[in-house]
């Protein structure tokens, strides 16, 4: 029962994180959180998040699908530093009165896609080889770059310490990397190739219910004073609204003008279009403001409805487009 329901909890995500994203905003409008110090549980929901992500991760599959220089070049441009401008842009403008909401915006550009990114080239039918090396690339990418995107893009907000945002990056991604290598390779070596792909597929499950905690602990957390500024909502919905929408249009014309087929375009699109809800969510929660979580909690949803619709409604169009 256990293992259909971590099934289950994988291909339903996006409802569960709904359901637990209105549970903790009626929770936290009459229960006070706000004096909870999440710090622990949002440290602990990282590893729960991260560690089975990690350890499902087949990082041996890189070097045989490392060639192709334009898809994973343009991919990572787009995914670091075209979503970096775009997110600065709408930070400076349509959030710039609400500093905790043009943080998260910042947090949203400067930390990319990356294990999402093969989950949804699959289900984009795109290629997924090409995607596994963008993920781990884009992976160990983030603790150097990331910290330096958000000290740029985010210093005017709220002081970044540089140092301090790069060690709790490579901690985020190192430490649970290392481990998922160690685990995969104990698995692998106690029950086989056969034994593993099994255990992997409940993996994912796992790694949601880290993500439900976070979801549930920040928003309950602020759910009182969003609840007395619904603008506050609303604009978080425009500002990755506005984002997801300008972000599609660019790498679609990059597809086009880099003459990349479906199969390597759609890569690039949702490369440049998701960004790693677990990994912002473990910054904003053990660094930043409840506000800042918020906005990247309600983001899981809106991310995932938003890629579904990339994927089956534009999908089509985008194929014959780039032919």
């Amino acid at each position: 029962a256990m293992k259909r329901f971590l099934i289950h909890l994988r291909q339903r995500l996006y409802v569960y994180v709904g359901i637990v994203f209105l549970l903790g905003l009626l929770l936290g409008y009459f229960i006070d959180f706000t004096k909870l110090n999440i710090k622990p549980v949002s440290i602990a929901a990282v590893f729960i998040m991260l560690y089975p992500m990690m350890t499902g991760m087949v990082v041996e599959q890189v070097k045989r699908a490392g060639r192709n220089y334009k898809l994973i070049l343009s991919t990572l441009f787009f995914a670091y530093f075209v979503a970096s401008a775009t997110a600065f842009l709408l930070s400076r403008t349509l959030l710039a009165p609400y500093p905790d909401l043009a943080l998260a915006m910042v947090l949203v550009g400067a930390i990319p896609c990356s294990n999402m990114l093969i989950g949804w080239t699959g289900i984009a039918e795109a290629s997924v080889e090409d995607a596994i090396v963008i993920a781990v690339i884009g992976l160990i990418l983030i603790p150097f770059l990331s910290p330096l995107i958000i000290k740029l893009s985010g210093g005017a907000i709220v002081s970044v310490v540089f140092s301090q945002l790069m060690i709790s990056l490579l901690l985020y991604i190192f430490a649970p990397l290392l481990l998922g290598l160690i685990t995969r390779r104990t698995i692998i070596k106690k029950r086989g190739m056969n034994g593993f792909m099994e255990i992997k597929k409940y993996l994912p499950g796992i790694s949601a219910t880290g993500i439900l905690l976070i979801v549930f602990f920040s928003v309950a957390k602020s759910a009182r004073m969003v609840i007395s500024h619904p603008i506050v909502f609303l604009l978080v919905l425009g500002g990755l609204s506005a984002y997801y929408l300008i972000q599609t249009i660019l790498s679609i014309g990059a597809a086009k003008l880099l003459r990349l087929d479906y199969a390597q375009g759609m890569i690039l699109i949702i490369g440049a279009t998701a960004s790693s809800q677990a990994i912002s969510l473990s910054i904003a929660a053990t660094m930043f403001g409840s506000i800042t979580v918020f906005a990247l909690s309600f983001k899981p949803i809106l991310q995932v409805f938003y890629i579904m619709f990339l994927i089956y409604v534009l999908g089509p169009r985008i194929k014959r487009y780039l032919g």
